[in-house]
């Protein structure tokens, strides 16, 4: 009897496979509760009016809360990669604030 060990995988690799996996997981996860927030148009429309300066006071704080949670969610998804954490559970994530949440309805 024969055995074939070109398609064997260390134990190392196996769990570098379980590493990214979870690190996808986790990437995929923050990007998707982003866009449930603001689809990528709607995000794209919002930038072009902000910067066109077409947003009041109110609606360029609440842009710039939108930008601070992203940018928050963004540094949360690497902790959360190194878990074993339900990656559906809100409270591991940034918590949306008010206001941005009212801005979103906008678009």
């Amino acid at each position: 009897m024969n055995i074939d060990f070109t398609q064997a995988r260390s134990v190392q690799a196996m769990e570098e496979d379980a590493r990214n996996d979870l690190k996808d997981a986790a990437k995929h996860a923050c990007a998707h509760r982003i866009s449930t927030v603001l689809s990528t148009a709607a995000q794209l429309n919002l930038a072009a009016d902000a910067a066109a300066g077409a947003l009041g006071a109110a609606d360029m704080a609440a842009y710039a809360a939108w930008r601070a949670w992203v940018k928050e969610m963004r540094a949360t998804w690497p902790r959360l990669a190194t878990t074993q954490t339900d990656l559906a559970t809100d409270g591991f994530w940034p918590v949306l604030p008010h206001a941005v949440a009212e801005l979103a309805r906008k678009y």
